[in-house]
């Protein structure tokens, strides 16, 4: 349910780059956050942090529709709230908070050449996104780093 929450997700990146749309990749992403949320108090992490992480993924792809609008400060600020839940809970995220942190100032400083080159950023910020989450996978699931550095 993860990456099909992910495709969703990555469709708002595409929409960026101009890319149409696709509603039903948006209402399956939808679908699948709901479940993830139904099965959070089976998985490995706190229940809250998969509470900051489907609120987010709902803004995201809210944006598609123009149905709701987050502000950049209300993001970041569920997404760090969410991180320090991670880290509050699991002996193996300790700093997740920092790294979210961190994360958002490298966003924030690609972003900054938005205005002259918006598919540029769009393709940066991507590309570290999707480093990040693997980081983000080691803090709840360190064995999975350990065979990779």
């Amino acid at each position: 349910m993860y990456y099909q929450v992910d495709a969703g997700v990555r469709s708002v990146w595409r929409h960026l780059r101009g890319s149409v749309v696709n509603p039903e990749l948006v209402r399956a992403a939808e679908e699948a956050n709901r479940s993830l949320w139904e099965q959070a108090a089976d998985l490995a992490v706190p229940v809250e942090f998969v509470a900051g992480f489907r609120d987010l993924a709902a803004a995201s792809l809210a944006q598609l529709s123009g149905s709701q609008a987050l502000s950049h400060e209300e993001a970041s600020a569920r997404a760090v709230a969410s991180a320090g839940v991670l880290e509050e809970g699991m002996e193996s995220a300790a700093g997740a908070q920092d790294f979210e942190r961190s994360c958002q100032t490298a966003t924030d400083s690609i972003l900054e050449g938005w205005a002259d080159d918006p598919l540029s950023a769009v393709k940066r910020t991507r590309r570290k996104t999707d480093v990040w989450a693997l980081a983000y996978q080691r803090f709840a699931r360190p064995e999975l780093g350990q065979y990779h550095g």
